[in-house]
């Protein structure tokens, strides 16, 4: 009998600690001078750190009212999970309402404003650092948000797929370079993924862009390689762009970096 309770009483605080840990997931509307951009928090009930993560091409994702994402493939976007899984939690934020798109606006003071209202929505939902993290025309915002950002809102900037270079067409022109990245005073790793063939993200930028970051305490440039055959084109999110079938490796060796502070 007493091993029966003692059995019991082992099921119901392994149960709830199951029910404690399970991830936390929100939406949430915020505004900025610019209008309002509808927001996706996950994470872990104690997270370690925030991720604010800027997603790639247009930057609409159709984040619904119940956390599912219409426009769900960008790199930041589906390795949410992985991010949680290793105690990060996750700010994902839509195109602002009103916006046709983001090309050519992430660099603008009145995006700038956007990610500080980010950040600021970031650290409601835990006392913990705040990085910024940009894939393939994100690290356009998150790179904007590190020049502006520098009175210690933020813990440091990861640039993944960086846009070092502009595009044949109009939308296209805006990279990396057109930020003060000489302003930014926080860490940044630079990621790419050695195959990465896209003509605006070129991994020998590395270097250059490491270059630029004068006033940053610590700079990195990681090289991943691998992964699954492309399924879509170079400069989009399931080739190595996209860091398509290496996710794993490649959140994990960002989280590993960030947690080196």
């Amino acid at each position: 009998m007493r091993a029966m309770v003692l059995a019991l009483a082992m099921g119901l605080v392994i149960a709830g600690v199951q029910a404690q840990a399970a991830p936390i997931q929100k939406v949430a509307a915020v505004p900025f001078s610019g209008g309002t951009q509808t927001v996706l928090y996950v994470g872990p009930q104690n997270p370690s750190a925030i991720v604010v993560s800027f997603a790639g091409g247009a930057g609409q994702l159709k984040i619904a009212p119940d956390g599912k994402i219409g426009i769900g493939g960008n790199f930041l976007v589906r390795t949410r999970e992985l991010w949680v899984d290793r105690g990060v939690g996750v700010v994902i934020p839509d195109m602002p309402a009103g916006y046709a798109n983001l090309f050519n606006r992430r660099n603008t003071s009145e995006y700038g404003d956007a990610i500080a209202k980010l950040v600021a929505f970031a650290k409601t939902q835990a006392n913990v650092p705040v990085w910024l993290v940009g894939t393939s025309q994100g690290t356009n915002a998150a790179s904007n948000g590190g020049a502006r950002l520098t009175h210690g809102e933020i813990a440091g900037v990861v640039l993944t797929a960086s846009i070092t270079r502009p595009g044949g067409k109009p939308l296209f022109k805006e990279t990396v370079f057109d930020n003060r990245l000489a302003a930014i005073n926080v860490p940044v790793l630079i990621v790419s993924h050695a195959g990465d063939s896209c003509v605006q993200t070129p991994p020998g930028d590395g270097p250059k862009l490491k270059a630029a970051l004068t006033a940053s305490p610590r700079s990195e440039v990681v090289l991943m390689s691998g992964g699954l055959p492309a399924k879509s084109d170079a400069c989009e999110a399931f080739a190595e762009h996209g860091f398509y079938g290496v996710e794993i490796e490649t959140v994990q060796r960002i989280v590993d970096w960030m947690n080196r502070r």
